[in-house]
């Protein structure tokens, strides 16, 4: 019996021994709470969401302003709002699933590839679930800027000069 044997090993040596599981458990407590671990994963994570957010909302944006002409042709000729919407959202969820998809396969083939290492890694499936998650709202929010653009833009104008 494990912890036994760790009661044992106190008692004779006066040393500290743990399960492995316990042991384990305090490591992973030890480096969150006494350093600097948690905030930098959490610096680096916030940055690059809101590095990924300005390029996706400029990109986002650049394609609006490029094809403006051609979306107020389509109004003139009779498209809905609605309609230049569901256009303008497809574009982020098909960028979105694509880059997902490239970026999980990538973190799933380095975990595979370091399987037999001493790299530790974990891809549960709420961090997929989660990470997916802000994909999808960062491109569809950065889209939510350039669709205002495109709504407001009159016909005439792309006809003009």
């Amino acid at each position: 019996d494990t912890a036994e044997l760790c009661r044992r090993i106190r008692a004779t040596t006066g040393l500290a021994a743990y399960p492995r599981e316990d042991f384990m458990r305090m490591t992973i407590i030890y480096y969150l709470r006494h350093t600097g671990i948690t905030i930098n994963f959490l610096t680096a994570i916030l940055i690059t969401f809101l590095v990924g957010a300005v390029v996706a909302g400029q990109s986002f944006y650049s394609f609006a302003l490029d094809n403006l002409r051609h979306f107020g042709a389509l109004k003139a000729m009779g498209a809905p709002d609605s309609l230049l919407a569901t256009m303008m959202l497809l574009l982020p969820l098909v960028v979105a699933a694509i880059s997902y998809g490239l970026g999980v396969g990538n973190a799933s083939l380095f975990g595979f590839l370091t399987r037999r290492t001493e790299v530790s890694f974990l891809l549960p499936w709420q961090l997929l679930a989660l990470s997916g998650g802000a994909v999808v709202v960062m491109v569809m929010a950065s889209t939510l800027f350039s669709m205002h653009r495109v709504m407001k833009v009159e016909p005439a104008e792309v006809f003009k000069g």
